[in-house]
């Protein structure tokens, strides 16, 4: 059996609405606490108006983060190569042309990722330490891309420890 998938995972639209309604709906119960409330004292109201906006810098950030598109290929052993893209554009999701992730590195998946029908939270670890973590929503990329990664992603994550591909080729 080979598992060999090459698929562009670009920000999910319903992962970015969802965290613009949770800013929005800190903006409004802030205000609602703040202002409809009376009886709160100084320190109280600072430290509701100090969590939301600590909240609020928090979806700020994850916003610009979430505008990243990978391209992940694996190998029909299970060898992961992951290239990052700040900026595609929505013309060349459409061609259809398949991209040369040779520039890409090797990482692995680790166990702590969430692998659901229809999300997946990957947990990838590169051979200098760092780490990814890349949340793919069906609406990432085409349903029969989703489901392809899907399997590999389980197989791989089947496979005994001592069979796990290393960071190193060869």
């Amino acid at each position: 059996m080979t598992i060999a998938v090459s698929v562009m995972v670009f920000p999910s639209h319903l992962l970015n609405l969802a965290v613009r309604g949770m800013a929005l709906l800190t903006i409004v119960a802030t205000a609602l606490v703040l202002f409809i409330n009376s009886n709160l004292s100084a320190i109280f109201g600072f430290q509701i108006s100090l969590v939301a906006s600590i909240l609020l810098w928090i979806a700020i950030f994850m916003l610009r983060h979430l505008g990243k598109t990978f391209h992940i290929d694996i190998s029909g052993i299970g060898q992961i190569r992951l290239t990052q893209y700040s900026g595609v554009s929505t013309p060349y999701k459409n061609t259809g042309l398949s991209l040369d992730g040779s520039s890409g590195q090797l990482v692995q998946l680790s166990p702590d990722s969430i692998l659901w029908s229809h999300l997946m939270l990957l947990r990838l670890k590169t051979a200098q330490g760092g780490a990814y973590s890349i949340p793919v929503l069906a609406d990432s990329l085409d349903a029969s891309d989703f489901a392809q990664l899907l399997v590999a992603f389980k197989w791989i994550a089947a496979q005994p420890a001592s069979h796990k591909i290393n960071d190193q080729p060869g």
